[in-house]
């Protein structure tokens, strides 16, 4: 598995500031690591829980379950506004409010940037 370089994880983080996340809080840091996972992932698919547990593997004292509430979190209280500001700009498409759920924000983050 390789490795993912600064660019990448500072385009992520850009895209998900561009998109209204608060890149502040604790479930915007575990969705842009989610990202980078989903990115050097040699699995065409992956269970998202799998994505969890890694990260909260790669803490102390954090369960993958806090993990995904985490993530719920950060993109319930993004900047809407500025979410269907930059949505079209971001994936190409008509804003969706569908996408921001946690397993579909990180597929659709990860194909933007990869």
């Amino acid at each position: 598995m390789k490795g993912i370089d600064n660019k990448q994880v500072i385009i992520i983080f850009n895209v998900l500031r561009s998109l209204g996340l608060n890149t502040s809080l604790r479930g915007t840091k575990y969705l842009n690591k989610a990202i980078q996972i989903m990115i050097i992932s040699n699995n065409e698919f992956i269970i998202i829980e799998d994505i969890y547990k890694n990260i909260a593997d790669s803490y102390n004292n954090i369960t993958p379950k806090q993990i995904k509430n985490d993530i719920s979190y950060a993109l319930n209280s993004r900047a809407e506004e500025k979410t269907i500001k930059n949505f079209e700009k971001v994936f190409g498409f008509e804003y969706d409010e569908y996408l921001f759920t946690n397993k579909t924000i990180i597929e659709e983050v990860s194909r933007v940037v990869s």
